[in-house]
């Protein structure tokens, strides 16, 4: 259950058009925050034609004015994936952790070694988990930023999203973010399965067996749902 008042951008629209589209790769490639006449520069779109597209991308809220001249993405995730920006955009890794069990390792801490083999190294990590779990891994300092919910919580989907969703998009606003939905509980994998394709997050899964990485909603799978060729 997503927060009602959110208003989500609108990215089938917003590209639906060639102009707004190279302001928005633009403005990815940018960084997710740059000034109109970069934006100018980037794209081609020029004078009038650019304020026209970049009015219509604000009504879409796909794009924020930050102060006079200045505009950034509303949202720095998914479009600093799907366009890779040319200055760096730190990388937030979203995930979760469940019962020690049989593992000797957590599974976000394998997780983020597999991303960092594939040249996606997160800069931050925020992991959801219940006490009880955490507990489990007492003996390992993690460095993680942990999100607590209790077992009524953690074992209900609406729940989870309730609890997850003021960091998420925070997150989603400054960074390129990446889920992760194999740990912890079903409910728990239901809620980040279901916020991710709300609002296009890059999420994986890892298979314990073999220690591959899945890409459940990826780079390709993003564009194609919002009809981006390239």
């Amino acid at each position: 259950m997503v927060v009602e008042d959110i208003t989500m951008p609108d990215y089938r629209l917003a590209l639906s058009t060639i102009n707004s589209r190279r302001i928005i790769e633009a403005l990815a490639k940018a960084g997710g925050v740059t000034s109109f006449s970069e934006i100018q520069s980037i794209s081609k779109v020029k004078g009038s034609v650019l304020t026209h597209h970049l009015n219509r991308l604000q009504r879409f809220h796909v794009i924020e004015r930050e102060v006079k001249g200045t505009y950034r993405l509303t949202y720095k995730t998914p479009l600093c994936f799907i366009y890779p920006p040319k200055t760096k955009v730190s990388i937030a890794y979203f995930g979760l952790l469940g019962k020690k069990d049989s593992r000797s390792e957590p599974e976000p801490q394998f997780a983020v070694k597999i991303l960092e083999s594939e040249g996606l190294k997160p800069d931050l990590t925020y992991v959801t988990t219940s006490p009880e779990a955490l507990n489990d891994w007492k003996g390992l300092k993690l460095p993680y930023q942990w999100i607590l919910c209790y077992e009524d919580e953690i074992a209900n989907v609406d729940a989870v999203k309730r609890k997850v969703l003021p960091q998420l998009e925070s997150l989603l606003r400054n960074h390129i973010v990446i889920m992760d939905c194999t740990s912890a509980t079903k409910p728990a994998t239901i809620a980040y399965y279901e916020l991710a394709q709300t609002y296009l997050i890059p999420l994986i899964y890892i298979y314990e067996e073999t220690g591959e990485l899945k890409w459940l909603i990826s780079k390709e799978s993003i564009k194609e749902k919002l009809k981006v060729s390239r």
